[in-house]
């Protein structure tokens, strides 16, 4: 429990990324434990499939598909945006 607490703690003092890749905006918002992309329209069928696959979900409130924060959705998220690692 003592290590779950120290990894909230640098999850909320961490600040949140934006980037502007070539298919979409990529967030990255530690302290929701959320990673978020912005499409300027509604993604391609194969993009959407690969996302939910991956544990990404549409998020009505936000506007964004968005996924649960860790290694794999970050590298998959970058990937898909087209945000340079």
């Amino acid at each position: 429990l003592k290590g779950r607490l120290v990894v909230v703690a640098r999850n909320q003092a961490t600040p949140d990324t934006a980037v502007e890749g070539t298919n979409a905006r990529f967030e990255d918002i530690p302290a929701e434990n959320r990673v978020r992309l912005y499409f300027p329209g509604k993604p391609a069928v194969e993009i959407r499939t690969r996302l939910k696959s991956c544990g990404f979900r549409w998020s009505p409130i936000s506007q964004a598909w968005q996924g649960y924060r860790n290694a794999n959705s970050i590298a998959v998220a970058r990937e898909i945006a087209g945000v340079p690692s």
